[in-house]
């Protein structure tokens, strides 16, 4: 994320319609609180303007906080800072937000301190924001479920009715009784939940009844996939409560909600926070860190998978074409080239953009075979820059570095750097291996 963070505004337009089109609010601030970016999301669910954001224009009065877990006052005139301070001392809080008498919106709010790989000691705080209203309500729902459901009739009324999928079953996960929701969910066919999941949550399934009955817990909650009746999946969040009164036929009940919506929303900031925005590659950060990883699976010769290799890749004549052809001429040349890397490697092979026209592949491979596999890219990056209509031709230089355990990526990466300079020295578009 170091590496798009600071872009967003000015940066590649593609980049900030994502960051503008996050359901997210997202916040970015330098370590001493100047706010340097935000996305629409944030404005509207704090009820800010830009300059209010940023500290620089008083918030109307009646613009009101309430903490959810503390009624402590907050500095009007800064509201941003003192609330996002509060979050940096406990990671996370919820906090209420009412402007000029509208409806009362619930606020999850949630600080990410990034560094910057290059200088450790410079960090971005990064504040994600959830609209969490209507999640707060539904809970809510779900409470008034559990103390209301003391009688027979109360429970079979809230089971019918709920628009939550209710059910409920005995130790072995059958179903028993059910509300419309839940068929819905399960179709009319559906007598197990446990049938339901899948294979690797069954056993994580039957465990949770199994303590729910023992009474060691008071309930449980389990994130998993649930099979609908047209064999696609959805997310789900079960939530399972231990009934000994007011069910007799019952001893488990179960409150399923589908959280689907929040899941894509979630692996959609993770993309953003790793991916390269005009590549679709892993961007620095994420490359480094899966080259961390790897090195450390290398000191467990169990795991470390045979001999792995690195490779930098920097184009030759990339300039020109900037130059010569305009920007835009050069987004096409770096995306056809991506494309060319990616074409060549594995789907297991770990594709980087490192930024500008410098790219890495990180791949298992003896170092005869790293070789030829350069050798083949570079053919393929010719080949893909001379689609882009009009622009100079673009070749590429490769350095290898094979992988050893007990070394550091910064070191691998220089080496392989070394060695690339050594090619673009010896004429260009070739291979250089890097010295042991």
């Amino acid at each position: 994320m170091v590496d798009l963070l600071p872009s967003f505004r000015g940066g590649p337009p593609g980049a900030r319609r994502l960051f503008d089109t996050l359901d997210e609010g997202v916040v970015i601030q330098d370590a001493d609180g100047t706010v340097r970016d935000w996305n629409e999301a944030a404005l509207q669910m704090l009820a800010l303007t830009p300059e209010q954001l940023r500290g620089r224009a008083q918030v109307d009065p009646g613009w009101q906080l309430r903490w959810e877990t503390h009624a402590g006052p907050y500095d009007a005139s800064e509201p941003v800072r003192s609330l996002l301070r509060r979050v940096g001392e406990s990671e996370r809080v919820t906090v209420a937000i009412c402007a000029n008498g509208a409806t009362t919106r619930w606020i999850a709010i949630a600080n990410h301190v990034v560094r910057d790989d290059d200088e450790p000691a410079r960090e971005t705080i990064v504040s994600t924001m959830t609209d969490v209203t209507e999640q707060r309500e539904t809970e809510r729902e779900n409470a008034r479920y559990r103390e209301i459901i003391g009688t027979l009739d109360a429970s079979y009324r809230i089971l019918e009715e709920s628009p939550i999928g209710m059910c409920s079953v005995d130790l072995d996960g059958n179903v028993l009784r059910s509300n419309m929701a839940f068929l819905a969910l399960g179709g009319a066919e559906a007598t197990s939940i446990v049938a339901m999941v899948p294979d690797e949550d069954r056993a994580t399934l039957r465990h949770a009844f199994t303590r729910l009955m023992e009474g060691r817990t008071p309930s449980v909650r389990i994130e998993t996939r649930v099979r609908k009746p047209t064999s696609s999946e959805v997310w789900c969040e079960i939530t399972a409560v231990a009934m000994r009164q007011g069910l007799p036929d019952a001893a488990i009940l179960l409150l399923i909600n589908d959280v689907t919506e929040r899941r894509l929303r979630e692996v959609r900031l993770r993309q953003l926070a790793e991916m390269d925005p005009l590549t679709g590659l892993h961007n620095r950060r994420s490359f480094v860190h899966a080259l961390r990883e790897r090195l450390t699976a290398l000191e467990r010769p169990r795991r470390a998978g045979g001999d792995w290799a690195l490779l930098l890749i920097d184009l030759d004549g990339f300039k020109d074409v900037n130059d010569t052809c305009g920007h835009a001429a050069g987004d096409a040349v770096l995306v056809a080239v991506a494309a060319a890397i990616r074409d060549r490697t594995r789907l297991d092979d770990t594709v980087g953009r490192l930024g500008g026209d410098e790219f890495a592949v990180l791949f298992r491979s003896g170092i005869e075979d790293a070789v030829t596999i350069g050798e083949q890219i570079i053919t393929r990056i010719a080949v893909a820059a001379r689609s882009v209509p009009g622009t100079p031709p673009v070749s590429a230089s490769v350095g290898i570095v094979r992988l050893r355990p007990a070394r550091r990526a910064e070191e691998l990466l220089e080496a392989a750097d070394d060695a690339m300079y050594q090619a673009k020295r010896a004429g260009k578009a070739r291979v250089v291996e890097a010295a042991p």
